[in-house]
């Protein structure tokens, strides 16, 4: 079932019907049920569910990116429209998978079309789980048209990243390729495409599985989407540092030609 979301075209005015409705805002969201719970003018906040055995970092940062990119886009004009330029994670927390997660974002500074964000992710008693950083930048070539005006229908349950991102390992001394996805449909954002949180996934994943371990801190600049579903979209991992307490990696994303997607970093440190 496709619903309208709002007579007035204003950024706000949409996201408030989205609220009011319970509708969602991208069909990664309706997938996920990332659920857009309240917001204002430069503010909002969020709720989501994990999947038990799913990746906690994976959920995170879908949910970050969402709470990050409404509170900016709640201060534009009709007909803006953004796109994750950064995104950075720090966690403070290790909860189970299969419990809710709750997102609060607040724009920070704005200017010249682009929007600095700050987000805390918490758990189901409140205690904080992990700080985010987000920076988005409003549309200025096709892709801003390609956006729709209709929200999509909630999946009849929540799914998993691993579903979203179809992927699996490879040998990663063939050119450095420690993984390769093919987005499902039901990874795409507004605009059609594969981008912000829901693809920092891979990069999260790939290097997790290169450094044993999931980073504390993990960030990751966007390039350029992915255009289509089923897109293959090749990790590549190098190893900076394998130490036993301190671990240090970096990774891209690319397609078949190695034409970049973005790049990420991820650090751990165990005491």
């Amino acid at each position: 079932m496709i619903a309208q979301v709002s007579e007035d075209p204003s950024p706000l005015a949409v996201l408030r019907r989205l609220v009011a409705d319970g509708s969602p805002l991208a069909p990664v969201h309706a997938a996920v049920h990332a659920e857009l719970t309240a917001v204002d003018r430069g503010s909002c906040a969020a709720r989501m569910p994990t999947v038990a055995g799913d990746g906690l970092l994976e959920a995170l940062l879908i949910l970050a990116d969402f709470v990050l990119g409404v509170s900016y886009s709640s201060t534009l004009r009709a007909g803006d429209r953004i796109v994750t330029v950064r995104l950075e994670i720090q966690l403070l927390g290790r909860p189970s998978t299969g419990e809710p997660l709750f997102a609060t974002g607040t724009l920070d500074d704005a200017g010249n079309g682009v929007g600095l964000s700050s987000a805390t992710i918490t758990d189901r008693e409140g205690r904080a789980v992990a700080r985010c950083v987000g920076r988005n930048a409003v549309l200025t070539d096709e892709l801003a048209d390609r956006y729709g005006q209709m929200a999509p229908a909630w999946s009849s349950r929540p799914i998993p990243w691993r579903m979203l991102m179809p992927h699996r390992g490879e040998d990663p001394t063939r050119d450095g390729t420690t993984m390769i996805a093919h987005p499902d449909r039901t990874a795409l954002n507004s605009a059609g495409v594969v981008q912000g949180g829901a693809l920092a996934g891979i990069a999260a994943r790939g290097l997790a599985h290169a450094l044993d371990v999931v980073p504390d801190d993990f960030s990751m600049t966007f390039i350029r989407p992915v255009r289509a579903a089923g897109q293959a979209v090749m990790c590549r991992v190098v190893v900076e540092h394998g130490g036993r307490r301190l671990r240090v990696g970096r990774a891209e994303l690319v397609d078949e030609r190695g034409r970049l997607y973005a790049l990420a970093g991820g650090t751990s440190f165990r005491p």
